[in-house]
């Protein structure tokens, strides 16, 4: 983007410590697209939607944790003009647990990331209904009131 300093190769590493923030300054996740459920070893995949709030184009990063571990998107930055919205695709394979996806936005100051906006969003672990195990023992057909064991004779 014009006049602007290009960030390094790769967004923002691993932010330290989670960190409770309002709408950003400069940026604003105002969606985060993801399944409710996913079943156990699933492929989650999820699209963070950000908004430009700056009054020029910026360039906006975005990162994930979930149960401890950091995930990145499949860009690791975007030129974003002002008022425009980009979407950030991350996916993960879903742990034997509900899980809270925490994602933040930074925005680039020309020397380094800032950390602009938290959100966040909770994926339940969906149970596979019980297998039903048993022996079948008798076979029934039932026809006007009749009923007669299968095969009917």
């Amino acid at each position: 983007m014009e006049g602007y300093q290009t960030p390094p190769v790769g967004g923002p590493g691993p932010i330290g410590q989670l960190a409770a923030i309002a709408v950003g300054a400069y940026t604003d996740i105002i969606e985060i697209i993801a399944p409710a459920s996913a079943e156990y070893g699933d492929l989650v995949s999820i699209e963070v939607r950000v908004r430009n709030l700056y009054t020029s184009g910026i360039y906006i990063a975005t990162s994930g944790r979930y149960d401890g571990v950091d995930i990145f998107p499949t860009e690791a930055y975007a030129g974003v003009e002002p008022g425009a919205t980009h979407s950030f695709y991350f996916s993960f394979t879903m742990p034997n647990n509900d899980v809270r996806l925490d994602v933040w936005s930074f925005y680039w100051t020309g020397t380094e990331w800032y950390q602009d906006d938290h959100s966040y969003v909770d994926i339940a672990l969906a149970i596979l209904p019980e297998e039903y195990k048993g022996t079948l023992s008798r076979k029934e057909l039932e026809y006007d009131e009749s009923r007669g064991s299968i095969p009917v004779l």
